[in-house]
């Protein structure tokens, strides 16, 4: 179980919200999971990140949304990085 630190959080949610990020729309995502996940005090590992993508996908009603999640979790269970 992996624990990371308020510190390397901070760091991990300002990275992803500095201007100069641009990342894709999975990317952002997979972010904003991850930061929802850490302020929990959850762990990140694989098993709960994909959990919690098929959570927001049952609960989301926007398309655009929708399809992001879809996205994010072809990518997640190819293994390859969004």
């Amino acid at each position: 179980m992996e624990h990371y630190s308020v510190g390397a959080g901070r760091a991990i949610t300002d990275y992803f919200n500095s201007p100069a990020f641009h990342a894709p729309k999975e990317s952002e995502l997979l972010a904003a999971i991850l930061t929802e996940l850490m302020r929990r005090g959850r762990p990140t590992t694989n098993k709960v990140i994909i959990a919690s993508v098929i959570a927001k996908l049952e609960g989301e009603v926007d398309e655009a949304l929708l399809q992001g999640y879809r996205n994010l979790l072809t990518q997640l269970l190819d293994g390859k990085d969004p």
